[in-house]
């Protein structure tokens, strides 16, 4: 898999939630790559794409303050706070997972 792939955060909930081990598979996964999967939020997309360090996955994830709680974004009260990061990709997602509900191919 070299091409910039997209995943639906929702969707590939939908798809691994009622299947023994498939959400924590993909917990495994997050976590195998340096993300803790609690922060990332549902509604939101993960991309892995090359770049001139290696492959990398670039996510969302949620922010907290001081005393380590999520806070609402200041900017939009409907919202938590939340910034995009960037990590290595040491593993590959599953094969299986590959152009099924959850994570499309190239671009978007």
């Amino acid at each position: 898999m070299r091409q910039r792939v997209v995943i639906d955060c929702h969707a590939l909930w939908e798809r691994t939630v009622g299947q023994p081990g498939g959400l924590r598979a993909v917990q495994r996964w997050l976590r195998l790559n340096g993300i803790e999967p609690a922060e990332v939020p549902l509604h939101s997309e993960i991309v892995i794409e090359p770049s001139a360090f290696g492959r990398l996955i670039r996510y969302t994830t949620y922010l907290r303050n001081a005393d380590g709680h999520r806070y609402t974004d200041p900017d939009n009260r409907d919202f938590a706070a939340s910034e995009d990061r960037t990590a290595v990709l040491r593993v590959e997602p599953e094969p299986k997972w590959i152009g099924q509900g959850g994570i499309g191919g190239a671009g978007r």
